[in-house]
């Protein structure tokens, strides 16, 4: 089989679990026939089998469209790399760190958006859209979605990475408000809240595959609707809190609604596990495990809950370890262990990120990235990104056998997790 990339004297002759051609592009092996495909590629060049998205990408914020805040690219016992591999300026604010198929895709809280490949420690695409971008960015089968005020935008990535880079929205679609929290696809849609006049519309796209999609539909409305979260099958999940109390929404192919028994939705992200979503609620900010299907609480867990993040075994099912960010600090749920912040430090938007059978990683408003190893708690290493004190972290992303952090200013840097006796 030739090069997937087509270059001249180079083959396909590699490992394989290879992730890089000889030529140094990122390969997609097909389940089916084996064959190496390029990055991006959705279809086997062989057999025309569909190709899945590797569990090592970084897709949205906290990771999937569930926000369990897990990297699937679990490496064991490691420690970071001396040196930094890949820095990026953007020139402002750092708004949110996405990963696919070997290339980081930093963007800007003003709209500049940059993407690089740390294997190479190079950038390989840079341009400027319309700012502020108002809403989490998100990927979905090779497309980069970024929302901003009264309108979304698709970009196919594949032309952006190319040895001549290519810059062309696929398509764009005015919508009414601004979007807000995050953008989520999910099977074939991508849903969107937009925020207006003290007002929120959970919307849906459908066929965002197509040239040009259906217009946005609204599936509900109301003046406090939180967060949103779904499965790779398209399902998605809501809550929202009138003077009735809270209502859980749960959208497959219609929508249903189901009371559920708590007060004081909090404004932070949710997450989707199988049947189980996990969400803080209520004035002692705790965390509840909620039946999807029914909305009835399985399980109430610990207040002053401000972040987590939770681990995984198989798809579905909390192992009952990961991570959670009170006001005094971090513990570590299966051991029990808690380190303490000190009296001004405290984490940021992302934290805690996992890295499964390997580190927790908590970004701080002090400009430092803390790396916890999982095999010797609450020992960590300190990351300083940009060398410069006092600039907070603003994004994280875990992918392959990287972490990357962007922050305030709009350094962005990356660093490779290395395995014990691995060559710097």
């Amino acid at each position: 089989m030739t090069c997937a990339y087509s270059v001249p004297n180079c083959t396909s002759d590699v490992a394989a679990d290879a992730q890089r051609c000889r030529c140094g592009g990122f390969l997609k092996r097909c389940p089916r026939c084996d064959t190496r495909n390029r990055g991006f590629a959705n279809f086997c060049r062989a057999c025309g089998s569909v190709l899945p998205p590797s569990a090592q990408n970084w897709t949205a914020y906290k990771g999937s469209a569930r926000r369990l805040g897990v990297s699937g690219s679990a490496r064991g016992p490691a420690s970071l790399a001396e040196n930094v591999t890949l820095r990026l300026r953007l020139g402002d604010e750092c708004r949110s760190l996405l990963a696919c198929d070997g290339v980081l895709v930093a963007i800007s809280l003003a709209g500049v958006v940059e993407i690089a490949d740390p294997r190479r420690a190079a950038s390989l695409c840079r341009f400027q859209v319309q700012g502020p971008i108002t809403a989490e960015p998100c990927i979905r089968n090779g497309m980069l979605y970024l929302g901003t005020r009264g309108q979304l935008t698709a970009y196919a990535l594949a032309p952006m990475t190319a040895t001549t880079p290519r810059v062309q929205p696929v398509w764009q679609m005015p919508i009414v408000g601004t979007p807000i929290h995050a953008l989520t696809a999910a099977g074939n849609r991508l849903f969107v809240t937009v925020a207006s006049s003290g007002w929120r519309d959970i919307q849906v796209i459908d066929s965002i595959h197509r040239p040009q999609p259906a217009p946005a539909r609204t599936l509900f409305g109301a003046a406090n609707a939180g967060w949103l979260a779904a499965d790779a099958a398209g399902r998605a999940v809501f809550f929202s809190e009138d003077v009735q109390g809270v209502q859980l929404h749960v959208f497959d192919r219609e929508l249903t609604t189901h009371p559920v028994s708590l007060r004081s939705l909090v404004e932070q992200p949710i997450a989707l596990l199988g049947d189980t979503i996990f969400g803080i609620f209520g004035e002692e900010h705790r965390l509840y495990r909620i039946d999807a299907a029914t909305g009835s609480i399985a399980e109430p867990l610990d207040a002053d809950t401000q972040l987590f993040a939770l681990t995984h075994a198989g798809e579905d099912e909390w192992d009952r370890d990961g991570a959670r960010i009170d006001t005094r600090g971090i513990s570590f749920l299966r051991s029990g262990i808690h380190d303490g912040f000190g009296p001004h430090e405290w984490a940021t938007r992302g934290s805690p990120l996992i890295v499964q059978g390997c580190a927790v990683v908590i970004g701080m408003d002090d400009g430092r990235v803390r790396v916890y190893d999982l095999a010797h708690l609450p020992r960590h290493e300190a990351w300083l990104v940009g060398g410069n004190g006092g600039v907070a972290i603003t994004a994280l992303a875990s992918f392959e056998t990287f972490l990357a952090a962007g922050n305030k200013e709009g350094i962005v840097e990356v660093r490779e997790l290395r395995t014990p006796g691995a060559k710097q």
